[in-house]
């Protein structure tokens, strides 16, 4: 008996078997493209839109089986003892709580109603399915440069999705492009690895059987799905290491070799203020915004019908600009202040005094 207690104990003090506290910051920022330049330009007369080109910076803390990511408004918790997961408002002073079983229920729940709805769209379409085509590539550029101490090497990822509609003989595409800054090491980095393999776990065990794992493994029969898998899996040993950086960028005809170039901000103009402006300045300002792969400007968007015939050089640039490349969505992901300090229980929990609310998941399940 004694022996079995002493085996116990040994077994539990394994260094294998102790999880060591991680914690790291991550930065995102909105620095270019479309989305940024219409946020600026109206920037002045709503405090939302002036935020969608600040920096958010999010905590991310690991102690045991719980992880944290808090940011200055609000902090999600994930917890895989209790198999649940917390949404703190910090600014509303609320949190809600959402068990893995509550978010299955809640999810098949949605997924029943939503079922009759597609049901009808299939009736009503000949041929609902879409010619859909990803074409992904990773190159190693052999570039190289410091960061956090580190020295970290460059992969570009570029991944095209072409769609072309069966009926209509439609089609159209969307490219995405991230410069990845990767390192091979990052000391106590191997913890926040360990965890999301046992979320992935607990997980997989809480969603075997439902609706989704049959809709998940019907789309991994799809041909069309199996040919991009296969591809994506081979670029991916591509991709080994711990990303410290990364520049993505979303839009049409992206040129690789500006990959890891990041829009001065000083090059985007400023929108009107509350104080000078009045209705047709507002939608001057829409209107210089320009979308790429020649959809016009942000400015159509509001305007009466007979004001949307654009003069011959508006649209003799709208063409010129479907030529060239166009930015969509600029954005900067950076990871820094790795530290395998102790992290404080607090960031686990919601602070004292916040009242507890209805999940979004579980309202999302009883409409």
């Amino acid at each position: 008996m004694k022996r079995s207690t002493c085996w116990i104990a040994g077994l539990l003090l394994t260094p294998g078997l102790v999880f060591a506290d991680f914690s790291y910051k991550e930065t995102t920022t909105m620095t270019g493209g479309a989305l940024a330049q219409a946020a600026r330009a109206l920037g002045g007369l709503s405090k939302r839109m002036k935020k969608v080109g600040e920096p958010v910076t999010s905590a991310v803390y690991l102690s045991g089986n719980k992880m944290a990511h808090v940011n200055d408004a609000s902090a999600d918790i994930w917890d895989l003892d209790a198999e649940t997961m917390t949404h703190v408002d910090f600014e509303k002073r609320t949190y809600s709580t959402i068990t893995f079983a509550q978010m299955k229920e809640a999810m098949e729940r949605a997924m029943e109603q939503a079922k009759g709805k597609q049901e009808k769209q299939q009736r009503n379409t000949a041929d609902p399915q879409a010619d859909v085509n990803f074409k992904i590539d990773v190159k190693e550029t052999g570039k190289t440069q410091t960061i956090e101490g580190m020295r970290a090497r460059e992969v570009v990822l570029s991944m095209i999705i072409e769609a072309k509609d069966k009926k209509s003989n439609q089609s159209g595409e969307m490219q995405t492009m991230t410069a990845l800054w990767m390192t091979d090491k990052v000391a106590g980095y191997e913890e926040i690895t360990a965890f999301h393999q046992r979320m992935a776990e607990k997980m997989a065990s809480a969603w075997s059987g439902t609706a989704m794992s049959r809709m998940a493994m019907g789309a991994a029969m799809d041909p069309r799905f199996q040919s991009s898998a296969a591809q994506m899996a081979k670029e991916a040993e591509k991709m080994k290491g711990i990303q410290l950086k990364s520049i993505t960028k979303m839009g049409s005809n992206l040129d690789i070799a500006t990959a890891s170039q990041v829009t001065d901000p000083s090059t985007m103009q400023d929108g009107p203020t509350k104080g000078d402006v009045a209705k047709s300045g507002a939608e001057s300002a829409i209107g210089s915004v320009k979308l790429p792969g020649g959809l016009g400007s942000l400015g159509g968007f509001g305007r009466r019908r007979k004001q949307q015939e654009e003069p011959a050089q508006d649209k003799q640039a709208a063409s010129q600009q479907q030529q060239g490349s166009g930015v969509l969505m600029e954005m900067v992901m950076e990871s820094k202040e790795f530290s395998t300090a102790s992290v404080d229980a607090g960031k686990f929990q919601a602070p004292a005094g916040f009242q507890q609310v209805e999940h979004p998941m579980l309202k999302m399940g009883n409409r």
